[in-house]
């Protein structure tokens, strides 16, 4: 019998964890969206199972940076009080960071259903600017190909198992959202896609014809911009702004404290500002007078960043916003007429602005609609793992 191949691709955001788990064959055998939450247990002695698929892992042995405390993820981390995510005030690297490892290694372990046996083919994505960092992504592709020996705790018991990556790839957040636009699989996305296009006169294959072209990936702590040149990413004129739309909420919580008011965390708010109960519209007029201004200073901050990327020239093909955090700031969706429709337009009318007055232009702007922005970069994993053998 020939050993157990499976293919994964990962997107540790800092807000959620977006992925998919592959036959060999590359069939789909399940999709990932989990919140980026780890929760630290002192001792397992403290552990509690409300249902049989709940788990622990605690990693023994692995080359990757690592807390040796038993750990919740997902979903679980934030069933229990004090959870942690990236912070996104900070400057340190999502790369080879604890937390991203304790995400990558227990999701792995629950696609192998926290069994022995079989090999990992693995994707990751990073921000740009962490992948032009010198030698920063290979010394991480170095530490994710071996095996990693964790510890999984379940109510039956606890266990240890090794995860063995045979092969592994990173590429850049901006790549990836790139690649991810090419999925023709699925029917659904394709003709979101399509419509999209079909409202700026354009065929269903235009991203193709696209030579020079700027895509923007707005996510919960990072900004990356991905410039591409005669059809080839260009890691010279790219950009990282080491903020996203976490970011916003995180700075409105703050002004918002100074002021007494306080709230559990930027998933809880985000929570409330898309909520639709009435007996909760005081509280959304009250959070959305702190954040329209962290919004604004944010805004200019990224279409600053998006001019200095067109470094001499004064025209692109293209701009492509993409990412959760670029739909949660602008409501970008295809309504019901098959015409763009956006909660709040200043992103686009700020940038037509600063583009005419410096003389740039920019064919095609358009962003991927709600609810595809937030897994774009993961369809750019699988088209990568879809090639991928051993």
């Amino acid at each position: 019998m020939s050993e157990r191949i499976i293919k994964v691709g990962l997107d540790i955001g800092n807000s959620s964890v977006k992925g998919s788990v592959l036959s060999q064959q590359n069939g789909l055998l399940r999709t990932i969206l989990t919140p980026s939450c780890v929760n630290y247990i002192a001792d397992e002695k403290h552990l509690s199972f409300p249902d049989k698929n709940t788990h622990y892992i605690q990693i023994l042995d692995s080359p990757l940076s690592h807390s040796d405390r038993i750990t919740a993820i997902g979903e679980r981390a934030m069933d229990i009080p004090n959870y942690q995510q990236f912070d996104v005030g900070s400057t340190s690297y999502k790369t080879n960071h604890e937390i991203t490892n304790a995400l990558l290694l227990g999701l792995i372990a629950d696609a192998l259903h926290y069994e022995n046996g079989g090999k990992i083919i693995l994707a990751v994505s990073v921000p740009i600017v962490e992948s032009k960092t010198y030698h920063l992504v290979e010394e991480y592709h170095d530490k994710l190909v071996g095996s990693h020996r964790i510890k999984v705790y379940s109510e039956s018991g606890a266990k240890e198992i090794v995860i063995d990556i045979v092969l592994a790839q990173v590429l850049n957040e901006g790549q990836a959202g790139f690649l991810g636009l090419l999925d023709t699989v699925d029917d659904s996305f394709r003709q979101t896609m399509e419509t999209l296009y079909a409202t700026f006169g354009e065929g269903p294959n235009m991203i193709p014809t696209l030579q020079d072209f700027l895509v923007v990936d707005i996510g919960e702590g990072t900004t990356d911009l991905a410039v591409f040149r005669n059809k080839k990413f260009n890691a010279e004129y790219s950009y990282s702004v080491t903020k996203g739309y976490g970011t916003i909420l995180e700075l409105a919580m703050a002004g918002a404290e100074r002021e007494g008011i306080t709230i559990e965390s930027r998933k809880q708010l985000q929570s409330l500002l898309e909520s639709t109960n009435e007996r909760r519209r005081a509280q959304r007029e009250t959070w959305n007078q702190f954040m329209d201004a962290e919004r604004t200073r944010y805004v200019d901050e990224v279409v600053g960043t998006i001019l200095k990327s067109y470094g001499r020239q004064s025209f692109l093909d293209a701009i492509i916003f993409l990412g959760g955090g670029f739909t949660a700031l602008t409501g970008y969706s295809i309504g019901p007429n098959h015409q763009v429709q956006m909660t709040n337009s200043y992103l686009f009318d700020q940038l037509d602005r600063v583009l005419t007055k410096n003389r740039k232009s920019a064919s095609l702007l358009f962003g991927v609609p709600a609810p595809y922005a937030q897994t774009i970069n993961n369809r750019g994993l699988m088209q990568v793992l879809t090639s991928q053998r051993i």
